[in-house]
């Protein structure tokens, strides 16, 4: 299915005139449709999110600079002695502390090994893997959606062409009704059914155009093209059948991306649950920090770096891994059974959609057999009004029949 969306992207916007076929209808709508496009922001927010994953073990830098202003300034009278001569030269004044004073550090850190970091890393990945799955699957549904709508729209419009015809066959009938009533030749009853009949087709008429045009606005929401849209009829589609109700359910777990899904799902909870274990593992950094001071003090160097490594053994941290652990099973065993759940109920979906398709084509065998009837028994009735040997009421009944079907 995935190909087929791929393949309805790259068709042309528009159809013959004002015309829309389906595949344009599939192509419009995952352009322009509000719901795509949400859908394709979430897989962005999910590749932001593997991005992010990446951070614990990337180094980090931080500049930090001060102004102090102390109460006072603090200085000490060093004495200054010739060591060769031994003589006293004097005193020398060092500051320890300004009173207004300016400072800065800057400090880079690096993280040697961090464990649970790494299996975030595969997590998010799976994260973006299933975003993709879903947008995949969602796209489907509102095709599908896309689809029943644009079938609504053909059917309304067989409707009305049903209705236009048959309404124009009353105006027919009411006419040679009247005229035959005029001449004495059939009663005033025969002319207030026909009257009856094209009034009540009439209304019918006017309700289809009403549901017809509702259907082409509800179409074109979809599609995101103001107004109405208009459609021509596809193509009958193939039987979706050929095959057994298993090799229908192996097929469908193959290849429905919602199933896929939840076996991306099932190894993300179990790396979850590896990350909780690298969680008791020990953590090492390596930082890096130069700070810088307006006051040299006693080593007369306003500058000065150093290099720290880092253990963190987690000894006990009050059970949170421990619960962390246990939740993460109980979200295994979710899993599992969201994908069993799932396979359950698309086996369900295949079994009744299979009989509904069957039953659908027996029914459609059956009406076309019933409407032919009823066309052949609407002209046959016809020649023998025009004979002499029918009524006209028995013509309006054999006509009211087709418009059943």
């Amino acid at each position: 299915m995935a190909f087929a969306v791929a393949l309805l992207l790259s068709l042309p916007a528009r159809g013959e005139g004002n015309l829309i076929t389906l595949k344009q209808a599939y192509s419009l709508a995952m352009k322009r449709s509000p719901s795509i496009q949400m859908l394709k922001e979430r897989v962005r927010q999910a590749e932001a999110d593997r991005y992010k994953a990446w951070s614990p073990l990337k180094p980090t830098a931080a500049f930090q600079g001060t102004f102090t202003h102390f109460d006072q300034e603090i200085a000490l009278d060093v004495p200054s002695i010739d060591f060769k001569t031994m003589q006293f030269l004097g005193t020398e004044s060092i500051v320890i502390q300004k009173q207004n004073q300016f400072a800065f550090n800057i400090l880079a850190r690096l993280p040697l090994f961090v464990g649970p970091a790494y299996q975030g890393i595969g997590i998010a990945k799976k994260q973006v893997r299933l975003a993709h799955m879903s947008q995949i699957r969602s796209s489907q549904d509102f095709l599908l959606q896309v689809a029943a709508a644009y079938y609504a729209v053909v059917s309304q419009k067989e409707v009305v062409k049903a209705l236009e015809n048959k309404v124009t066959v009353d105006r027919k009938h009411l006419t040679a009704a009247k005229a035959r009533f005029t001449v004495g030749q059939s009663a005033r009853s025969v002319v207030l059914r026909a009257d009856l009949e094209l009034t009540q087709d009439e209304q019918k008429l006017r309700v289809a155009r009403n549901s017809l045009k509702a259907a082409r606005r509800q179409l074109g929401i979809l599609i995101g093209t103001p107004g109405k849209a208009d459609v021509q009829r596809p193509a009958e589609p193939s039987n979706p059948g050929g095959g057994s109700n298993r090799a229908l359910v192996d097929a469908a777990l193959q290849r429905r991306f919602d199933f896929k899904a939840t076996r991306v799902a099932i190894d993300m909870a179990r790396q979850s649950r590896k990350a909780f274990w690298w969680g008791f593992l020990p953590t090492l950094d390596l930082t890096w920090m130069y700070r810088w001071s307006e006051a040299a003090g006693f080593a007369d160097q306003q500058g000065m770096w150093s290099l720290v490594f880092t253990l963190n053994v987690p000894i006990y941290d009050g059970g949170a891994r421990y619960a962390d652990l246990r939740r993460s099973q109980a979200q295994i065993r979710e899993a599992n059974e969201q994908q069993r759940a799932l396979a359950q109920k698309i086996e369900s979906d295949i079994v009744k959609l299979t009989s509904d398709v069957e039953s659908a084509n027996a029914g459609v065998v059956s009406a076309r057999k019933a409407l032919e009837l009823a066309k052949t028994t609407a002209s046959d009735i016809e020649a023998s009004f025009e004979a002499g040997v029918t009524t006209q009421l028995d013509v309006l009944d054999a006509n009211q029949r087709p418009v059943s079907y």
